[in-house]
């Protein structure tokens, strides 16, 4: 038996935990030095209904990638306004009870708290979060880049997306781009988890605490995170409901649709003008000879400023036309007007 083995049955040396180990792993590939893990839960029924959900628990954790450890949390209970009365099924479920909430705060309160503590961890942490602004510059050292994650789109992309639509709340916009941990969870180990209690049993970790107590899935998702980073997974923004950039329209000329609207009018136009004008080499002779008539009508017409134009009918046109005829071939005067054939 060589020394250092009997040096480790002895007790003797000191052996690196798995966690100090895992650590060098996650401090050296991942874009974010720190994860805000969020679930939320919300008013739910047993049966198909048409209610809106409203968030009920309003949890988060901060999460060190470098060290693997949760070092922050935000929690909350909150009032339901729509449908203030929880369901049987919704207490069932998530283990909260009627007076937690009555005792919670309105969502617009709850933000506001939410954001004053993200404020301190951005003043404690250095923290900075993704944006438009931030993607074309490294961050410096003394700032850590931060992002959201949730498990699966639904807490930021649907359940507090649509609420604060329907109340008119403002969200805080660092909230609108995440990490969705269960698609990330599928395209790394390639493989479909059955819920968050399901992919923490796939790697051999026990769910602690209770499930679909946001707080508790919280922790157990910031959980699952490390894992999968000391696995070798790369944490990366999946998800954003930041507004495409609008088209700049050019400071001069027109657009390709002005351009088509200008071209289609202008064929238009030329179509028309095309019709009302054919090419005399097309015409037969006394169709030649009733156009040139009706031009000395239309040139007459115009130099009475276009006044009597409006008042005259196209069928008198054809008769004071047909008229002109008759003249230029007896030579004599028409006494009376000509009338139209029955």
């Amino acid at each position: 038996m060589t020394t250092k083995k009997l040096a480790k049955e002895l007790g003797l040396l000191r052996q690196r935990s798995p966690s100090t180990n895992g650590s060098k792993t996650l401090l050296s590939n991942q874009i974010f030095a720190y994860l805000i893990v969020i679930d939320f839960e919300s008013t739910c029924w047993k049966e198909k209904t048409n209610y809106g959900q409203e968030i009920i628990e309003f949890p988060a954790v901060l999460l060190n990638t470098s060290t693997g450890e949760i070092e922050s949390e935000f929690h909350t209970y909150v009032q339901p306004q729509e449908r203030p009365l929880l369901s049987e099924f919704c207490t069932e479920l998530t283990g909260i009870k009627q007076m937690q909430v009555e005792a919670g705060i309105p969502l617009q309160i709850c933000l506001s708290r939410f954001n004053r503590w993200l404020q301190k961890m951005q003043v404690e942490k250095g923290l900075v979060f993704p944006n438009g602004q931030q993607k074309s510059s490294a961050p410096s050292p003394s700032q850590k880049p931060c992002a959201f994650v949730t498990w699966s789109d639904w807490d930021l992309g649907v359940c507090l997306q649509y609420e604060c639509k329907r109340k008119q709340l403002h969200k805080p916009d660092v909230l609108n781009s995440w990490i969705d941990l269960r698609g990330t969870y599928r395209m790394f180990y390639d493989k479909k988890p059955k819920g968050l209690n399901g992919a923490l049993q796939d790697l051999g970790i026990q769910f602690a605490g209770r499930e679909h107590s946001g707080l508790d899935d919280s922790r157990n998702t910031a959980c699952l995170a490390v894992r999968m980073m000391r696995d070798g997974c790369v944490m990366k923004i999946t998800r954003s409901l930041e507004k495409a950039p609008s088209m700049v329209k050019p400071m001069f000329g027109n657009t390709t649709a002005d351009s088509k609207k200008e071209k289609s009018k202008t064929d238009k136009e030329k179509n028309t003008s095309n019709t009302e004008k054919p090419s005399s080499s097309k015409i037969p002779p006394k169709l030649r000879q009733i156009k040139s008539c009706s031009e000395d009508i239309t040139k007459y017409l115009e130099t009475k400023e276009n006044s009597v134009q409006s008042l005259i009918s196209p069928k008198t046109l054809l008769n004071v036309i047909r008229g002109l005829l008759m003249f230029k071939s007896s030579r004599t005067m028409v006494k009376y007007p000509i009338t139209s054939p029955a």
